[in-house]
């Protein structure tokens, strides 16, 4: 059987559906719906990760103008950012 990939938060809605709701990961796969499923959590929040990337970025001044100034402080910065977005849209998904 072929593995699937539904993307990072696509399938961290799937191991969490496996672990806590089994009945309805069950019964979406029954339906032939799961796919379909953790696609959409996939593209809803992909979106909402780059909206907030954008947001706290703006907020706190990670531009072009700090890059051309100091690109390992924006590197740095920015991988921040990444990190707080994971943990937030992780425990969202996994409720």
């Amino acid at each position: 059987m072929k593995e699937k990939y539904c993307g990072v938060w696509g399938n961290l809605r799937e191991e969490y559906l496996k672990s806590n709701k089994p009945e309805l990961y069950n019964l979406l796969k029954k339906m032939g719906e799961i796919e379909e499923y953790l696609r959409g959590y996939q593209v809803a929040y992909s979106n909402r990760a780059d909206r907030l990337a954008q947001k706290l970025s703006e907020e706190r001044g990670i531009n072009d103008e700090l890059y051309k100034k100091d690109a390992l402080e924006w590197i740095l910065e920015t991988e921040k950012i990444q990190e707080e977005i994971q943990e937030k849209l992780k425990s969202e998904i996994q409720h």
